[in-house]
């Protein structure tokens, strides 16, 4: 009985004796590298939901966003941004409402940890009265676009909790977007 007594004292001593010398080690790391993760689409869009209305006017031209949604790209590795908005003019004092599409790419900023869209590339856009579209100038038409990449690149799709690093790439199917980090 001794016997298993001292064992067991022993055995106690040494887990003990162990586990202070590994938390004494310098070089064991304490710090964790997410190297991949996954957002929902879902839920970005919910994030987005909660931000509209958008607007910006300049002069007598004002573009309010209503409705933006995220979808994947058929080539899985961009987004396709959707944006539903009423453009008002001096010419078109009621307003006519247009959508729309953008690819756009994913980009994490560490210090502010936020996801947000980046690169947007007018896909198409479409005014919903067509009588009407007479009244918009090549250059409310370059307004338009830039004033759209302009709020859409504000939206913050998601804010991270912990700190991570650059986007490398990202694959969206499924209703997922997984974020692979440099």
């Amino acid at each position: 009985m001794k016997q298993v007594v001292r064992v067991l004292a022993l055995f106690l001593i040494a887990i003990s004796f162990s586990g202070c010398l590994s938390s004494l080690n310098p070089f064991k790391s304490t710090t964790f590298v997410v190297n991949e993760g996954y957002l929902s689409i879902g839920k970005l869009n919910e994030n987005i939901a909660k931000q509209m209305p958008l607007s910006q006017k300049v002069d007598t031209n004002e573009i309010k966003i209503v409705n933006t949604k995220i979808y994947a790209a058929n080539d899985k590795k961009h987004l396709i941004v959707e944006s539903d908005f009423i453009f008002t003019s001096f010419e078109i004092p009621e307003g006519t409402p247009v959508i729309a599409k953008f690819q756009a790419d994913l980009t994490y900023n560490p210090q502010t940890k936020e996801f947000k869209l980046d690169n947007l590339k007018l896909i198409d856009i479409k005014f919903l009265k067509e009588e009407l579209l007479e009244y918009v100038s090549p250059l409310q038409k370059r307004f338009i676009v830039d004033t759209l990449q302009y709020l859409l690149k504000k939206i913050v799709l998601h804010k991270s909790l912990k700190q991570l690093r650059t986007i490398k790439s990202i694959e969206a199917q499924n209703g997922k977007i997984k974020v692979i980090f440099n």
